[in-house]
């Protein structure tokens, strides 16, 4: 049988239906990379059921979206971190914790990345814009642009991606320290763009958007390792 791959979603306020809507939203991108690499996707929404959730899963993934409450890794926000949502930190910080005490395969995204890094220890530049270094990373607010990114070789992101690859940027924090993560990518600046978990059978981290790039062997490999 196929195996069932969770996907977060974000609760966001949209005009749908009536103005200002609270509507759970996930670009269409992740299920059908999910989908065309042989895994059924499941959307998540926030909920308290996180065991049993857990339970029912054979992969999982943890996508992009807003930014993370900065008191998760000792800081005050930053002018420029306004948008982040507590119920959706605690909620996706018990579906990392107890996926990873199952060793349930994971895939961490931009937001997932980040939030995986906090969990592990770690910390965010919260505005790399206004950063020292990195203030040529990226674009953010809505924009896109590609950069190189170097991988690791003997890593299981480089099994599947290659050493060198084009990552995307559309994000305005990153990650500069990853706590007890491998780091095992980084951009050409140095930003911390891809780990992975020391004797974990598949955890992959990226700050980039293989979705989006159409990376597909990256979902390949999840869902192999999900179905074992």
């Amino acid at each position: 049988m196929s195996p069932l791959i969770g996907i977060t979603t974000s609760v966001n306020s949209r005009d749908y239906e009536v103005s200002n809507q609270s509507v759970v939203m996930l670009p269409s991108n992740y299920p059908s990379a999910v989908k065309n690499a042989g895994g059924i996707p499941l959307l998540l929404s926030e909920c308290d059921d996180v065991d049993e959730l857990l339970d029912c899963l054979d992969g999982l993934v943890i996508s992009g979206g807003r930014d993370i409450n900065p008191n998760l890794y000792g800081e005050a926000p930053h002018e420029k971190t306004v948008d982040f949502r507590d119920s959706q930190d605690k909620w996706e910080k018990s579906l990392i914790e107890g996926a990873i005490d199952r060793e349930i395969p994971l895939l961490c995204i931009c937001r997932g990345h980040q939030l995986l890094c906090v969990i592990r220890g770690g910390k965010l530049h919260q505005d790399l814009p206004t950063t020292k270094g990195f203030e040529e990373h990226g674009a953010t607010g809505g924009e896109w642009s590609d950069h190189i990114v170097k991988i690791e070789k003997n890593s299981l992101t480089s099994e599947l991606l290659g050493n060198e690859i084009i990552g995307n940027s559309g994000h305005h924090q990153g990650v500069y320290e990853a706590g007890d993560l491998k780091i095992v990518g980084r951009s050409l600046d140095g930003l911390i763009e891809a780990v992975e978990l020391n004797e974990y059978p598949f955890l992959i981290s990226t700050q980039w958007h293989p979705e989006m790039l159409k990376q597909n062997s990256i979902f390949e490999g999840l869902i192999q390792a999900s179905m074992q």
